[in-house]
């Protein structure tokens, strides 16, 4: 009967079954506290989990100040939170610096007029950057001759040329970057092992104490149970061969085991049983409360078999996990095998004299070599420093190597994906923040007329135009374009000729009397107006065509003083429709070009007139012109904002109202004219601080990404994963912010093994050349991306720390009744040292990278330093949990990349500093190792020359031959402090990858073996620091001071799951042997 009944049963039935006995065990050991106990319990965890001291005259635990709390005192957390608060704080002071140094060139910078821009922000912008470097009478260089000898500053006459000055400014520049260079070094080499050792000799902590054995016997021949003890005994031996004679010399042994990964699954299963107490709880109290109450209706019936139901459910669960893990949960402790060891000693100088014992086991060579009394039961056991506690991942310290290797290549190819990824959004929001001095100078009309000042009528024996600033005849000039006509105010012009000598010169309507007295009669006005306004001739091609310069030959009879050339968008009505036509209300204006009349009586030729848009607007208009020209156009067009009289006119009034005129309500004549100006006007600011704010929202989004990756990679401590997680958002912010920016917007002919990059618009932007445009168009978004990174990246943590996680803590702590889990809830959001080193070391390299063009980024440094030193210390020490104990690896790594951030200062500043339309200045004393590296100065000159004068569709052949003769420039006297610095740079990078990949795993071992030799330390001796003390002030700063994984209350679960499996193992154990 029975086995019929064995028979019949049902599995589940069974389960459930277990589970009820599993809740009536659990309900015999319940006790029930009140929400006000529960909360008080959960308080006092939260505030041992933060950076606070223990208080044993209140017995309490007490919040650190703020501003009474210096950086070295932080070294309680761990050496690597102090290191980064001093970094933070001397990096501010090294900004200050060199904002100092260099404050010469960002007043000079201020002081310039090279900038023209309509939008205000981009103006004011690029007045700080070394594109407004210099000044020309009237706001304009018309040759290049004025451009090499301008002034310094905005003041005429001239009393000092550019060029006299150029040497300092870039030798200012130079000793900048030599200064954040030297304290990157000092940091590293002197003040990191300072602070290092300032922080061990002021704080005991658990690694003062213990060693880490990463190689070490798997699994003992005999006695496998008693794995700790022999250990231990080992430890002692070796003790006793020095000289020792202490039978406590260890004082702790903790074995990680082999779990076969499965302490995340044990973790899982500990937060079940937890989940199951909770139920478990909410049953006991219903009950109890319906009890006393004297009640026990049908709805607290049906409410407990609910709980109970729910529990029997997380048990069935739990049950599937034990079931996956079989193997593991069905073995005691004492049975897995060891990966790993630590072994800590009563002492800290027997753990120095230990290790000392130990100094050759690091490298595999004189491992093999291990003397037998070093070895244990047979095996060489490799020794290291051990890190805290609290550094430690426990769930994957079992995990292998080679898997590790594995999952952290694959991971390093997702990080490129997703870097990709982002770079190609990035590259579309970058696409929509460009100044107007980022297009091109092209027009469909173009216009030569004549100014109020000058003396005669015009007339012409012959005018052509070309796309290029020298005005070389490459054929790319308006005699090989398609031109539809010539016309002036009363006649077109089509198939006309200029003929030869003068033959068939075109003479302007301005001499006509009786075309003048037409003009006036018809449109209104003296008939001096209609001189000033018929006196032009234009020029309609088929396409529209860039004009960079110009030449004409004048009748000898015609000797203008200047004239001025305007750019139409859209072709003119037909004669019949044009007598009141004017250019001014119809055509966008460039600067005007002054000419040098021949005192000869011969037809003469003006050459070298340069053309460039006048953003000036320096002509008044008024608002009935404006609201003509308005009428004129299409409600919705874009004419009503691109026309130049309209922006010419609402940049006027935005001046003289201020800004109120931006804002609504357009009521007036002014506003209603220019809403759509305005509109615009604000479009162009957002997608700008758009484009900035996208930089920042990627690089939180690859963030999310990043902690999975490295989660995934299974590193064994937190400083690991730290340092991990610091190098691929480094990577990822510092492309992003750096260095995309300025490969999207250059234009570059890639070569075949490159052209996949063209998939992220690498090389396809409008820039050759680091120049005045450049600096406005692109260097002020850089300006914007680097202010917003000071409170952007700051102030979140603080808005998570003081309003989202008290927020979230009220609302999910409602009704939890397990003590375990309420902690959970209250404890303080961690705070991310990966997260800010990256964010800081981004601030770092913009900095360095682009601060040779644009100096003011020295003084956001700054602020930035003082903004991240405070809040970021609030946060830490009010606002977030107690941080893992970093050591100094990350600050290392950080300050191994200060040398790469000078590199790239040297390559965009020299660029800058050897472009002579930016910074002119003479060849210095290094052109000799310039035409040694790269090409003579003969060359130089035929290579720019050809490069320049040639036509748009020819410049790509030529580009990269034209960037090897603009090395050359780097040893001009502007920038010959910095071309020293990049050819110093190139030996150190050319020696150290040779080292690095070459020779290091051959000459390491030999050289430590040779350091060991010649520079004997004596090992620690005496009386020292003990364990007692450490565990003392452990507890008094709250500092975890085992190594046992029942001892980290962040693996509280997996000790309780591990715990259920031993015993239920042992229960199994003990039927067995009673059957």
């Amino acid at each position: 009967m029975a086995q019929a009944r064995e028979a019949g049963s049902n599995p589940r039935e069974e389960m459930e079954e277990e589970a009820r006995r599993h809740l009536k065990d659990l309900e015999a050991h319940v006790q029930i506290k009140s929400r006000k106990e529960l909360q008080e319990v959960a308080k006092t965890h939260r505030d041992k989990n933060a950076c606070t001291e223990y208080d044993e005259a209140t017995g309490r635990y007490k919040y650190k100040s703020c501003c009474g709390t210096s950086a070295s005192k932080l070294g309680v957390f761990g050496v690597g939170v102090s290191l980064y608060f001093q970094f933070l704080r001397q990096m501010g002071l090294v900004f200050l610096l060199c904002a100092i140094l260099l404050g010469a060139n960002s007043t000079l910078n201020i002081m310039g007029n090279m900038v023209n821009e309509n939008s205000a922000l981009y103006k004011y912008l690029g007045m700080t950057t070394i594109g407004n470097l210099g000044a020309c009478e009237g706001g304009r260089c018309q040759t290049d001759e004025e451009v090499q000898e301008r002034c310094v500053w905005n003041q005429f006459p001239c009393e000092l040329r550019l060029k006299e000055v150029t040497q300092w400014l870039g030798l200012a520049d130079g000793l900048g970057i030599l200064m954040v260079l030297a304290w990157g070094i000092l940091f590293q080499v002197c003040h990191i092992p300072r602070a290092v050792k300032a922080t061990d000799d002021a704080n005991l902590t658990p690694p003062d104490f213990a060693v880490d054995i990463t190689v070490l016997p798997y699994r003992l021949n005999a006695g496998h149970e008693e794995y700790e003890q022999k250990l231990k005994q080992h430890f002692i031996s070796i003790l006793q061969s020095l000289g020792i004679e202490d039978s406590n010399a260890v004082a702790e042994v903790c074995l990680v085991r082999d779990y076969d990964g499965a302490i995340s699954t044990f973790m899982k299963k500990g937060n079940i049983i937890l989940r199951v107490c909770v139920a478990c709880l909410l049953m006991f109290a219903a009950f109890a409360l319906k009890e006393l109450e004297g009640k026990e209706d049908d709805a607290s019936k049906k409410a407990h078999a609910k709980l109970e139901k729910k529990s029997i459910k997380k048990y069935m669960q739990m049950k599937r996990l034990e079931r996956s893990i079989a193997t593991q949960a069905a073995m005691s402790d004492e049975q897995r095998g060891v990966v790993r060891a630590f072994v800590t000693f009563s002492k800290a100088s027997y753990k120095e004299q230990v290790l000392h014992h130990y100094r050759f086991s690091r490298f595999f060579l004189f491992r093999c070599c291990q003397n037998k009394d070093l070895r244990f039961e047979g095996s060489a056991l490799l020794l290291h420093e051990a890190c805290e506690p609290s550094d430690l991942y426990w769930e994957n310290l079992d995990f292998a190597s080679w898997k590790r290797w594995c999952r952290m290549c694959f991971v390093i190819l997702l990080t490129f994906v997703f870097l990709i990824l982002c770079s190609a959004a990035l590259v579309f929001f970058q696409s929509l923040s460009k100044s107007t001095l980022a297009s091109v100078n092209e027009h469909l009309v173009w216009v030569v007329k004549s100014t109020p000042d000058t003396n005669t009528c015009l007339g012409f024996c012959d005018v052509e135009m070309f796309s290029d600033r020298l005005c070389s005849s490459n054929g790319d000039t308006s005699n090989s374009w398609q031109t539809v006509k010539l016309f002036d105010q009363f006649n077109d012009y089509t198939n006309y000729d200029w003929g030869s000598g003068c033959a068939n010169n075109w003479t302007s309507p301005c001499s006509s009397a009786p075309l003048r007295s037409q003009y006036a009669s018809t449109c209104g006005g003296s008939e001096a107006n209609a001189s000033a306004h018929t006196d032009w001739i234009g020029f309609e091609f088929e396409s529209k065509q860039q004009v960079q310069c110009w030449h004409a030959t004048f009748p000898p009879s015609i000797k203008p003083d200047e004239v001025q050339l305007f750019g139409c968008p859209t072709a003119p009505p037909a004669p019949e429709n044009r007598s009141c036509w004017k250019v001014e209300e119809n055509c966008a204006p460039m600067y005007l070009n002054t000419l040098s009349p021949d005192t000869q009586n011969t037809a003469w030729t003006s050459t070298d007139n340069k053309v460039a848009a006048d953003m000036s607007c320096s002509n008044e208009i008024t608002a009935d012109v404006a609201k003509a020209r308005w009428e004129s156009i299409a409600a919705g067009s874009e004419e009503r904002v691109l026309n130049p009289i309209i922006n010419c006119f609402c940049q006027q009034q935005a001046l003289s109202q201020g800004p109120g005129f931006a804002f609504p309500p357009y009521d007036t004549q002014e506003k209603q004219i220019c809403e759509a100006w305005i509109i615009n006007n604000a479009a162009v600011v957002g997608k700008v601080v758009g484009a900035a704010l996208a930089v920042l929202v990627i690089n939180q989004v690859l963030l999310l990404i990043y902690e999975y990756l490295v989660a995934f990679e299974r590193h064994c401590t937190v400083t690991e994963v730290t340092l991990s997680q610091f190098w691929k958002l480094f990577l990822a912010q510092m492309v992003n912010t750096a260095l995309l920016v300025l490969l999207v917007n250059a234009s570059l002919e890639l070569p075949p093994v490159l052209q996949f990059l063209r998939v992220l618009q690498v090389g396809s932007g409008q820039f050759d050349e680091l120049n005045v445009t450049w600096y406005v168009s692109v260097g002020t978004g850089i300006c914007i991306t680097i202010f917003m990174q000071v409170f952007s990246t700051t102030v979140p943590p603080l808005i998570m720390a003081f309003i989202v996680k008290p927020c979230l803590s009220c609302l999910v702590a409602r009704g939890e009744v397990v003590q375990a889990r309420l902690n959970e809830m209250y404890v303080l959001p961690p705070w991310n040292l990966s997260l800010r080193m990256a964010q800081t070391l981004t601030v770092i390299f913009v900095i360095c990278t682009y601060s040779g063009g644009m100096p003011l980024l020295y003084f956001v440094g700054f602020v930035y330093s003082i903004v991240a030193y405070w809040l970021d210390k609030w946060c830490l020490l009010r606002g977030s949990s107690k941080p893992p104990a970093y050591n100094q690896s990350i600050l290392n790594v950080c300050c191994n990349f200060l040398p790469l951030a000078a590199f790239l200062h040297t390559v965009i500043a020299g660029w800058t500093y050897g472009n002579q339309a930016v910074v002119p200045s003479n060849w210095s004393s290094l052109l000799v190792v310039a035409e040694m590296l790269f090409l003579s100065e003969d060359e130089y000159y035929s290579v720019t020359s050809e490069y320049l004068s040639a036509p748009a569709k020819l410049k790509k052949d030529l580009q990269w031959k034209y960037y090897e003769a603009r090395m050359m420039d780097m040893a001009r006297e502007g920038c010959w402090l910095i071309f020293c610095i990049f050819l110093v740079f190139c030996v150190y990078y050319i020696l150290l990858w040779l080292y690095k990949l070459l020779l290091k795993p051959f000459l390491s071992p030999i050289l430590f073996a040779l350091k060991d030799c010649c520079c004997k330390k004596k090992a620690a001796e005496g009386d020292s620091a003990t364990w007692e003390a450490c565990i003392q002030e452990c507890r008094r700063s709250n500092i975890l001071s085992s190594y046992a994984l029942n001892q980290n209350d962040k693996y509280h679960a997996a000790a309780l799951a591990i715990a259920h499996g031993d015993d239920r193992a042992k229960k199994h154990d003990t039927i067995s042997a009673e059957l």
